[in-house]
């Protein structure tokens, strides 16, 4: 299959255990393959645990490496900061530089200063991706929710190509269009995943959406109360929750 990692050429290892509020957390996978899917109901512990990856949160205990490379591990002391990790993120909630317009907030945190050219080509590229280059000169003010919400992973996926390079880094997504209608989505999400794929820059997204994760082909992780009850291909582990919807639709 075109564009599929193997164990060599990313693997990101993770074990945590932490409590957040009620949630007492304790998970363990292995990320393989292009794109894989946090799949599991709100309240689950999976923004957790993509604010762990990233480092946004420094788990009770457990180990995160990627690539042999250890980005945190408690029993060691080892803790790099959100800022030092090949890893970027875009949250459920835009956060834009309210004073930059939209082509600079999707360029900030780029690491091609010095391909002013190939920076500009790929920026006007991925707006184009997301349908919001004819927005490029506007501020966030000026946007609607969803059109904020599209620059925000614009930004994260131009800093994951530029800054982190080919296959060395990982984009976490935290249910990034799920303010979009679903054809818009899956369109979306279609485009995203092919180009990524071409920069091989691989993914780990959150969702609690049947159709989404379908939609994406994807491995899926799922995580109830905490745990990860299964991990696999879409269509083994979230067979029933699809019958289920099926059964939903056609009633």
């Amino acid at each position: 299959m075109e564009g599929r990692l193997t164990l060599s050429d990313s693997l990101l290892m993770v074990k945590l255990n932490h409590r957040v509020g009620t949630v007492r957390l304790d998970v363990g996978f292995a990320l393989t393959q292009p794109w894989t899917v946090l799949f599991g109901p709100s309240g689950s512990g999976k923004t957790t645990v993509l604010r762990a990856i990233a480092g946004f949160v420094r788990p009770d205990e457990g180990r995160v490496a990627q690539d042999n490379v250890v980005l945190m591990d408690s029993a060691s002391g080892v803790f790099v900061p959100a800022h030092l990790r090949p890893v970027r993120s875009a949250a459920q909630t835009a956060c834009l530089f309210p004073h930059m317009t939209v082509l600079r907030n999707v360029l900030y945190g780029s690491g091609w200063n010095s391909k002013p050219a190939d920076e500009s080509q790929l920026a006007e590229e991925v707006l184009a991706l997301f349908r919001v280059d004819r927005l490029s000169a506007r501020l966030p003010r000026e946007l609607s929710g969803g059109e904020r919400q599209r620059v925000s992973v614009a930004r994260a996926a131009v800093s994951a190509v530029t800054y982190l390079g080919h296959g060395n880094g990982l984009l976490l997504l935290d249910e990034p269009f799920s303010g979009l209608d679903v054809a818009l989505r899956d369109e979306l999400l279609s485009s995203l995943r092919e180009w990524l794929v071409r920069w091989k820059i691989p993914v780990l997204s959150v969702t609690h959406d049947v159709g989404e994760a379908f939609q994406l082909g994807a491995e899926v992780i799922k995580i109830a109360d905490g745990a990860v009850v299964r991990q696999g291909p879409v269509g083994a582990v979230l067979s029933e929750e699809r019958r289920r919807l099926l059964e939903q639709l056609g009633s």
